[in-house]
């Protein structure tokens, strides 16, 4: 083990802080959009022409320039024009692609960086926030999940075979907190055998679901229902359920019902699919990067309410609700977890 000196102690806690203004630098270049502006430059631009270009005031800009190419955000060339770096554009402009991070960013400053200044008084009384869901605080969390789907297109489907024969055949399908139905939604115009129920206690979501689904003209095979999984009604009626990156988020006292509710609407057989964030059963897996985000998020929303399930913990719900031949594998090298229990 590397000895512990007071000087790499402190470079550490150094990084953290260095960690925090980098985070609050690409939410100020997301909101001002000097990453989307740069990435369609192709040569690049000057930090007068990026000023011009967005009616900002160039010396600013310039300091915003010069950080982020600190930070090896950006690159420069000889005459002076700033660019991104190789993926940067998915990861800080491109807000369609999978990889893109803006809006998990936004959510780290405008979300949890206020309800961080709540954390003491809550650790001293051990209540919980309310009325966290707000329409502006929804809009920007359902941000961080806007590509989800894309991960069922192209790294879930492809890999189960008996899951994309269910949907090109014709299939019942349920996604359980189906948000703004981005996963119901693209599932349904990929496989126009199969019909779609999204349920979600969000009302702001459920809104947008059943604007898009107009839009496209899906009515007749996407349906949304703004009620929480708890209140489910069905029975044997879905060939497969989803809950994609939402099991931590149900209130531990209502998480045993919903599972329940879920396994009675399945058919004989029927798959349930748990897209989540993997967490350490062990505490010396709490260094483990593989468990990152979800140890992240645990902390952000420790006054929220929110808990998240180890492997142990989830297995045992699912098994005393009735679920039996589970199949785990990783997601996206490893940042997801994808349980399947067959009813």
């Amino acid at each position: 083990m590397k000895e512990i000196l007071a000087q790499s102690q402190m470079e550490k806690v150094r990084n953290f802080e260095k960690g925090f203004v980098a985070t609050h630098l690409i939410h100020v270049g997301s909101k001002l959009g000097l990453f989307q502006a740069i990435s369609e430059a192709r040569g690049g631009l000057t930090p007068a022409d990026l000023a011009a270009k967005l009616g900002l005031h160039e010396p600013y800009v310039k300091i915003w320039c010069q950080t982020a190419y600190h930070f090896e955000m950006l690159d420069v060339d000889a005459h002076g024009r700033f660019t991104l770096q190789p993926f940067s554009e998915e990861i800080l402009a491109d807000r369609s692609h999978f990889r893109n991070y803006l809006g998990n960013i936004a959510v780290s400053v405008d979300v949890f960086g206020k309800l961080f200044d709540e954390f003491p008084e809550h650790f001293r009384t051990g209540l919980t926030v309310e009325n966290l869901y707000t329409p502006e605080m929804s809009k920007a969390y359902y941000e961080t999940t806007r590509n989800m789907h894309l991960v069922f297109r192209y790294m879930i489907i492809p890999k189960n075979p008996q899951l994309k024969d269910c949907l090109e055949n014709g299939c019942k399908f349920l996604d359980v907190g189906c948000g703004r139905g981005s996963l119901i939604i693209e599932l349904a115009q990929l496989f126009d055998l199969s019909s779609f129920v999204g349920v979600d206690p969000n009302g702001y979501g459920i809104e947008r679901a059943r604007e898009m689904i107009s839009k496209l003209g899906l009515e007749k095979r996407v349906t949304v229902e703004h009620i929480g999984g708890e209140a489910l009604a069905y029975d044997n009626q879905f060939d497969v359920a989803t809950m994609v990156a939402n099991l931590h988020e149900i209130n531990p006292d209502l998480r045993g019902p919903v599972i329940e509710k879920v396994y009675k609407a399945l058919k004989p057989d029927g798959q349930f699919l748990i897209l989540d964030f993997p967490y350490p059963v062990e505490l010396a897996d709490f260094r483990n990067e593989l468990y990152d985000f979800a140890i992240l998020d645990h902390f952000r929303k420790t006054i929220v309410g929110h808990d998240y399930l180890n492997t142990y913990k989830r297995d045992t719900l699912l098994t005393e609700t009735g679920f039996k031949k589970f199949y785990r594998r990783t997601i996206g090298k490893g940042m997801f977890e994808l349980v399947t229990a067959v009813k």
